[in-house]
């Protein structure tokens, strides 16, 4: 078995694991090890007495492989070239991470693009993806009693958008497949509470336990042998047979696996990352009492742990470790310097074109194109103006970290202060600036940033005032970078939403639609304007 290189590139990382990309005599391989995530743990603590199961149980992983062999068949019945599964190949016990690692071919693909003001011709990837695939084949899945895969292809959860890719894509065809089949998680917490009440909760009581990727047997036998003429047409008789014995191997290692009980799990887990041996192992499956004991015990010393010493300890070392020289020049830069104040804001623009070019959401050429023209941009003065609410922006969260806590808890100011500033402190610095730079620019006979100072009022959003007012005002590409600023913040919306949020997930790509229709109508109106003068 090859264990990790230093060369293997980590393609990403989800709550079930990480997976890097690896060379092998089979070629290019996408290599998932199962790990440990401190939410997806404690969830997973609480329902099976153990961390995900993928990581040390290897009926578990068992069970991944022979799923994967009988859905790999199975849609390509289903929806012929435009749905491919990642080939399952081998799995094994990596020693070195102490968990089970999982090789499947690597996929070369892309997630479905976010909207930005280029990609209008990738506009059709999201409903394709969702309505053409991801939809139908919850259906399927049902029907061949692939339930617990229901949650791994987005049924009342807006997660599982990035468990596939976009391997090729010609106007109006689409080829998807479907990388990640294992949950991280029980099919428990769907953001749609009516898809709990009327399918996960009814399926887990069906089970006799929390939904975890579960496979009924009977029925996707029963729905092997209704469709066995079809299946043979598209298989051949050699294939369908190998599937009727992943079907069986897939039966005794899901039994095994969902048979054990709450403290097998918790002992076996243990057993499998090396803190105890077998004869260990053996006398605490004897003596229940003393290994919840050891388990009450370990976990207080680890919440003492954390709460008394690794916190305080953290906070002193930010505190100290903060260059306040540093940020002292900065701040002086900041308020004489305007070539300091647009820098500021193109290094943040130009941070944002790379990130969404690594994540290949923007081209190399439409990456190029904005920061061409960001660097030719030498004097905007809303593009300067931006950079101001940037810089206010960061001293005043600095402000709050440092001063608000203990201010707090000395009882120099209460709750409703502290609430209060959170949400009225930004739109007070913004509209102070916007209002002494209206006063300029109406002394100068200059264009009044009034759409600038409206948009300000907004808590939180408010930081896209002056990006509004480009929208609104300039032309070409000002206007294009103005936009691009407005799809990135609303798309971070979503990317940092905790639980139901994250890359390339629904949440994600709903708050970039909502940035697609305030761009939008900024247009039209700037359009209609420009039409009336005419």
């Amino acid at each position: 078995m090859k264990q990790l290189q230093s060369s293997d590139k980590l393609l990403g990382a989800g709550r079930a694991g990480k997976v890097f990309l690896v060379e092998s005599k089979q070629g290019l391989l996408a290599r998932k090890i199962f790990y440990k995530d401190k939410l997806a743990s404690i969830i997973n603590y609480f329902f099976w007495g153990a961390p995900n199961p993928y990581i040390w149980n290897e009926d578990a992983i068992n069970c991944a492989f022979y799923r994967r062999k009988i859905l790999s068949a199975l849609v390509q019945f289903w929806f012929g070239d435009r749905l491919k599964i990642a080939e399952a190949i081998e799995v094994n016990w990596n020693q070195e991470f102490k968990a089970y690692q999982f090789d499947t071919g690597f996929v070369k693909g892309r997630h479905v693009a976010l909207r930005h003001p280029f990609n209008q011709e990738r506009t059709g990837e999201l409903p394709a993806l969702v309505k053409g695939i991801m939809m139908p084949l919850q259906k399927k899945l049902l029907e061949a009693g692939f339930d617990g895969l229901i949650w791994q292809v987005g049924k009342g959860t807006p997660n599982a958008l990035n468990n596939f890719l976009l391997a090729e894509s010609t106007p109006g065809q689409y080829v998807f497949v479907w990388i990640d089949l294992e949950s991280g998680v029980p099919a428990l917490f769907p953001l749609n509470p009516l898809a709990l009440a009327s399918f996960y909760l009814p399926k887990s009581i069906q089970y006799k336990r929390a939904l975890f990727d579960d496979v009924n047997p009977q029925k996707l036998k029963e729905y092997v042998n209704t469709y066995q003429a079809e299946l043979q047409k598209t298989w051949g008789s050699q294939q369908y047979n190998e599937i009727l014995e992943y079907i069986d191997l897939l039966e005794v290692s899901q039994e095994k696996w969902k048979s054990k009980k709450r403290i097998e799990n918790s002992i076996q887990y243990h057993l499998k990352k090396g803190e105890i041996n077998e004869r260990q192992a053996n006398w605490y499956l004897r003596h229940s009492f003393f290994w919840y004991k050891r388990e009450a015990i370990a976990l207080s010393k680890l919440i003492i742990n954390k709460v008394f010493v690794a916190l305080p300890i953290l906070i002193i070392q930010k505190l100290t470790t903060i260059p306040y020289q540093q940020f002292l020049q900065q701040f002086y830069q900041f308020i004489f310097s305007q070539r300091y104040r647009l820098s500021l804001a193109k290094n943040y623009i130009r941070k944002k074109i790379n990130y969404w070019q690594d994540r290949k959401h923007l081209t190399e050429e439409e990456s190029n194109y904005l920061l061409q023209h960001l660097e030719r941009d030498h004097s905007s003065d809303y593009l300067n103006d931006f950079g101001v609410h940037l810089g206010i922006k960061t001293f005043f969260t600095v402000v709050e970290l440092v001063f608000t806590p203990p201010l707090y808890l000395v009882n120099f100011i209460d709750e409703f202060i502290v609430v209060a500033w959170l949400i009225a402190g930004g739109p007070i610095y913004r509209t102070v600036y916007t209002l002494w730079r209206v006063f300029q620019n109406a002394s100068n006979r200059q264009e009044i940033p009034w759409v600038a100072l409206l948009v300000g009022l907004i808590p939180t959003f408010g930081v896209l005032a002056y990006p509004c007012q480009i929208i609104y005002s300039a032309q070409g590409r000002k206007k294009k970078i103005a936009k691009f600023i407005i799809y990135d913040f609303f798309t971070q919306i979503g990317a940092k939403i905790p639980i139901w949020g994250g890359e390339d997930t629904q949440t994600e790509h709903f708050f970039n639609r909502f940035a697609d229709k305030i761009v939008a109508r900024r247009g039209n109106r700037t359009k209609a304007l420009q039409t009336t003068k005419l």
